[in-house]
C-alpha cells in the first residue's frame, strides 16, 4: 500500500497515519498529484490490483477492514463515523471559514450543542452504550476518526474554569486518547514522514527521504543522504544527531511503514574501545513492538542484524557490530574524526547550526537592602552558565535580574531609616548596615502596632508617587545596586536589572485580561484564580487591593512573552518556589498569556548549600554567610597554597602574579564546586574539597589545562604553521595510541553534551564532560611522550585541539583558566 498525501499535514492525513499504525499495516508514503489531491484529498494506492481509495475516512475504513481490527464492522462505530462526516467535520469547516469572526466562547457553545444533540440521539434510540466505542478500553475506528476531528475542534476552544461538564468530558477523552502510546506512535510516524520541511511528502521526496516500493514484496529502501560537508566532518553539527539520523533511515528501510519506537542512540563509554563510539539500543524496543504481528522478529539480535543490513553507506560510520541482546556498536570513520578535529584546530570550537531563539533567563534576583548570601551563589552562577551556553549557540539571551525592589517591606524600611538616620541623605549606611536596618525594621514592624500602621501608610505614599518616599526608595536601591555589582564583577556575571517595580505599571492591564477571561474570582475579599490541577488558588489581589509577588510575576510573564517576544523563559530560584511557578505557568496557560505549544518555560529549583552536618551553611553565630566573605576566604586560602608551592619550588609562577592567580583559582573553585552538582540537589560546602588539587575540582582541571599549555609552550613550535600544514597535507594529525584515540573521541562529543543541556537544563553535564577530558589528558600525557618524539607534530596538534576545547568549556562555565600554575 502507498499513502499519497499533499503539501501540508492535515487532520485527514493524521487519521490515516494513526489507523495504519494501529493496524500494523505495511505502507509507504509518496506525494499525491496536486490536482487530484485538491479534489479527492488523501489517497491510498493498493497494488498489485492498482486500486485507488479516495478520502481519509474511506482510507481508514479500508485499512481497518482489511486488517479486521478497530471494530470496523460495528454498527455503532459506523454511526459515529457517519456523524463525524456529516455533522462534526462540516461544522468545523464552517468555523474555520469564519476566521476571526468567531470567539472561543461561541465555538464552545456550538460544539457543546453538537455533542449534546449526538448524546440525545443515543438516549432517544435507547442505546445508552453509544459512547462505548469512544470511552471504552478497546480502541475503535471511531476513536481515530472522531478523536482527530474533536482534537482540531478543541484547539479553537480555550479551556475555561467553569466549562460545561459535557465539553469537559469530551476534552478529557481527547487528551487521554492522544496520550496513549499506540496512538502517539501513529502521530510520530506522520511527523517523521513530514519532517523534511513544509512540503509534506513531496518535500520529503525532494529532500531524499521518500520511501520507494519495490514490487509486490513491499521491500522499502531508503534514499537517505547526508549533506556533503557534514558527512566529511567539515561542520560542527551534533554528532549524536547525525548518527541517530543514519540509524533512523536504516530502521525505516528495514521496517517500512510500521509503527516502531523512535530510534535511541547513546554515546558509548569509551573506556573500552571495542564497544565503539556510539550505541543504538532500539532493537529490543522494536522487537517488543512487533511481537504478535506478522512482522515479528525471532529475537532482538535479529532486529539488530536487519537494521545493520539496511544501513545506508556514509562517510561517518565505519564498522557496526551486534553485542549482547541486540545492542549495535557503531565506530566513527578515521577520516571523519580527523576532519572534525581539524575543524577545531582551524576555527576553534564553533556552535552547531540551529534555529535561533529569544531566551529570557531570570536569575540571581537579590533583595534590595539585603546582602547577597551563599544562597544567591547558586542562582547567579547556574543562571550565568546557562546564559553562556545559549549565547555560545547564537541565541538572543536576555539576562534578567528580577531584584526585590518593591512591596510592603519598603514601607517599614523607609520609616525606620528616616527615624533612625535623620541625616540619611549625607550619612547613608552601607549594605551591611542596611541588612541590620532591615532586621531592626522587621522587628519593629512585628512588635510595634503604631510603627506597623505607619509603615503601611508609607507604602501607599511610595506607590502613589510621593516625592520624598521615592527619593529614599531610589537611594536604597542605588546603594544596594552598587554593592551587588561588586559581587557580579568578581564573579564575571552581567545582568540587566528589571526588578519588581518595572512591571508595576502594566499589572492593571494584565489583571483586566484575566478578568475578561472570567478567571478571576473573589475569595474572602481577595481576587484569586482557581485551577483544575492545583488545590491552592493563585492569589493576585489582596483584600485591601494591594498586589503580591504573584501579581508581579504574571505581569512579568506577559511582558516577557509579548513585549520581549521570548520563545523560552528559564527561572532560577530555590526549590521552595516550585509550586508557585507551577501555578504561575498554569494560570498563564489558562489565560492565553503563555502557550506551551509555541513557547517553553522552565523553573529550575536549586537545592541548598549545607554545612558538614547537613544543615544550611551559616556562620558560627548562626548568620547566613555573606557571598563576598565566601569569595574572600577562597582567595586567601588559594593564595596561601600558591605561596607554599613557590617556596617548595613546585611552580615557576612569579610572586607578582600570585594575587591574580589566587583570585582566578579561588573564584573558579567556588564556582565549579557548585556547578558540578546537579542544580536541583543539595550539597555540602567544603573549602578543603573545593580547593583540592585532586579529584573533580576546578584546580585539578586547571592543572590539566596548564600542563598541555606548558607542553605547547616548551615545544617552541609555531602552532599556526603546524595547523596550516595539516590543512594542506591532511596527514600530520594521526592519533594512533589508544589514549590518544580515547581523548580525540571525547573531544568530539562537546556538541552532544550541549544538546542534552538544551533539553534538560542540567548544566552540570558540562562539568562532568570537562572532568572526563582532564582525566584523559592526564592518561594521555603519562602514556605518550609528546616533546622530541616521532609523533611530536601529531601530538602537539592533539594538545592544541584539547586546549581549545577546554578553554571553550571554561568560558561556558564562567571560569578564567590559568595556563601556568
Amino acid at each position: 500500500m502507498q499513502l499519497l498525501i499533499g503539501d501540508t499535514p492535515r487532520d485527514d492525513e493524521l487519521k490515516c497515519f494513526v489507523t495504519l499504525s494501529l493496524t500494523q499495516t505495511v505502507f509507504s508514503v509518496a506525494p499525491a498529484d496536486q490536482r487530484s489531491y485538491a479534489t479527492c484529498g488523501v489517497q491510498l494506492a493498493v497494488e498489485p490490483q492498482n486500486e485507488r481509495i479516495f478520502s481519509a475516512n474511506a482510507v481508514c475504513r479500508y485499512v481497518a477492514a482489511a486488517a479486521q481490527q478497530l471494530q470496523s464492522d460495528d454498527l455503532i462505530v459506523d454511526e459515529w463515523i457517519e456523524w463525524e462526516a456529516n455533522r462534526l467535520a462540516p461544522w468545523l469547516q464552517t468555523v474555520a471559514s469564519r476566521g476571526r469572526l468567531h470567539t472561543s466562547e461561541q465555538v464552545a457553545q456550538e460544539l457543546t450543542a453538537l455533542l449534546a444533540a449526538k448524546d440525545e440521539e443515543g438516549r432517544k434510540s435507547g442505546r445508552q452504550e453509544d459512547r462505548r466505542c469512544l470511552f471504552g478500553s478497546d480502541l475503535s475506528l471511531a476513536d481515530v476518526i472522531v478523536g482527530v476531528t474533536l482534537r482540531a475542534a478543541f484547539e479553537l476552544v480555550t479551556e475555561q474554569q467553569n466549562e460545561p461538564p459535557l465539553l469537559e468530558t469530551y476534552r478529557r477523552y481527547v487528551t487521554q486518547l492522544f496520550a496513549r502510546e499506540d496512538v502517539a506512535l501513529g502521530v510520530a510516524s506522520m511527523e517523521r514522514a513530514l519532517q523534511k520541511g513544509s512540503g509534506g511528502a513531496a518535500g520529503a521526496a525532494a529532500a531524499g527521504a521518500a520511501l520507494v516500493v519495490d514490487g509486490e514484496t513491499a521491500v522499502v529502501r531508503s534514499t537517505f543522504e547526508l549533506d556533503e560537508e557534514l558527512e566529511k566532518g567539515l561542520t560542527f553539527h551534533n554528532i549524536l544527531a547525525i548518527v541517530e539520523s543514519i540509524f533512523d533511515a536504516a530502521v525505516k528501510t528495514a521496517y517500512p511503514g510500521l509503527a516502531v519506537p523512535p530510534v535511541e542512540v547513546t554515546r558509548t563509554n569509551v573506556k573500552n574501545a571495542k564497544f565503539g563510539d556510539y550505541q543504538c539500543n532500539s532493537a529490543m524496543a522494536i522487537f517488543t513492538a512487533l511481537k504478535g504481528t506478522p512482522h515479528a522478529a525471532q529475537s532482538p539480535r535479529a532486529v539488530a542484524s536487519a537494521i545493520i543490513a539496511a544501513m545506508p553507506e556514509t562517510r561517518v560510520l565505519d564498522r557496526l557490530s551486534v553485542a549482547g541482546a541486540g545492542f549495535i556498536n557503531a565506530f566513527l570513520t578515521r577520516d571523519f574524526v580527523v576532519k572534525r578535529l581539524q575543524n577545531v584546530l582551524v576555527n576553534g570550537v564553533q556552535p552547531a547550526p540551529q534555529k535561533q531563539q529569544t531566551v529570557v533567563i531570570d536569575f540571581s534576583s537579590p533583595n534590595i537592602a539585603k546582602d547577597m548570601h551563599v544562597g544567591h551563589l547558586r542562582s547567579t552562577i547556574i543562571g550565568d552558565t546557562m546564559c553562556r551556553i545559549l549565547e555560545f549557540q547564537g541565541h538572543n539571551v536576555k539576562r534578567i535580574n528580577h531584584v526585590g525592589d518593591w512591596g510592603t517591606q519598603f514601607g517599614m524600611l523607609i520609616c525606620h531609616l528616616t527615624e533612625t538616620y535623620p541625616n540619611w541623605e549625607t550619612e547613608m549606611p552601607n549594605v551591611t548596615d542596611l541588612t541590620k536596618l532591615y532586621k531592626a525594621a522587621k522587628e519593629r514592624f512585628d512588635a510595634d502596632a503604631d510603627f506597623h500602621e505607619r509603615s503601611k501608610a508609607q507604602v501607599v505614599l511610595l506607590q502613589s508617587g510621593d516625592e520624598k518616599s521615592r527619593k529614599v526608595w531610589t537611594t536604597l536601591c542605588d546603594i544596594s545596586r552598587r554593592e551587588f555589582q561588586k559581587v557580579y564583577d568578581r564573579l564575571g556575571v552581567s545582568l540587566t536589572e528589571m526588578g519588581e517595580s518595572f512591571y508595576n505599571p502594566i499589572i492593571p492591564g494584565v489583571l483586566d485580561q484575566l478578568r475578561a477571561k472570567g478567571l478571576m474570582e473573589e475569595s474572602d475579599g481577595a481576587e484569586v484564580v482557581f485551577t483544575k490541577i492545583y488545590k491552592q488558588p493563585f492569589l493576585l489581589v489582596k483584600s485591601d487591593g494591594s498586589y503580591l509577588y504573584a501579581t508581579t510575576d504574571i505581569a512579568a510573564l506577559w511582558y516577557r512573552l509579548h513585549e520581549m517576544q521570548a520563545d523560552r523563559i528559564i527561572y532560577y530560584t530555590d526549590y521552595t518556589q516550585k509550586d508557585h511557578f507551577n501555578l504561575l505557568l498554569e494560570v498563564g496557560r489558562m489565560s492565553g498569556i503563555y502557550d506551551p505549544t509555541k513557547q517553553r518555560a522552565d523553573h529550575v529549583g536549586f537545592g541548598t548549600v549545607n554545612d558538614e552536618s547537613g544543615k544550611r551553611f551559616k556562620t558560627r553565630s548562626g548568620e547566613v554567610v555573606r557571598l563576598v566573605e565566601l569569595l574572600d576566604e577562597a582567595k586567601i586560602r588559594m593564595k596561601a597554597q600558591l605561596i607554599e608551592r613557590i617556596e617548595a619550588g613546585q611552580t615557576a609562577l612569579p610572586m607578582d602574579q600570585v594575587d591574580i592567580a589566587a583570585e582566578k583559582l579561588g573564584y573558579g573553585a567556588v564556582k565549579y564546586f557548585d556547578l558540578r552538582q546537579s542544580p536541583t540537589s543539595n550539597y555540602i560546602f567544603s573549602f578543603d574539597r573545593m580547593l583540592s588539587t585532586n579529584g573533580d575540582t576546578a584546580v585539578y582541571l586547571m592543572f590539566a589545562f596548564a600542563r598541555l599549555s606548558s607542553i605547547i609552550r616548551k615545544s617552541g613550535v609555531d602552532m599556526a604553521a603546524l595547523v596550516a600544514q595539516q590543512l594542506k597535507d591532511g596527514n600530520v594529525l594521526k592519533p594512533e595510541h589508544p589514549t590518544e584515540q580515547a581523548l580525540v573521541t571525547e573531544l568530539l562529543q562537546l556538541h552532544d553534551v550541549i544538546a542534552f543541556i538544551n533539553k534538560d537544563l542540567n548544566s552540570n553535564r558540562l562539568c562532568s564532560y570537562l572532568y572526563t577530558i582532564s582525566e584523559k589528558v592526564q592518561t594521555f600525557v603519562t602514556a605518550c611522550r609528546v616533546l622530541n618524539s616521532e609523533e611530536q607534530s601529531s601530538r602537539l596538534l592533539l594538545c592544541d585541539a584539547t586546549v581549545k576545547t577546554m578553554k571553550t568549556c571554561f568560558a561556558l562555565l564562567g571560569i578564567d583558566p590559568l595556563d601556568q600554575i
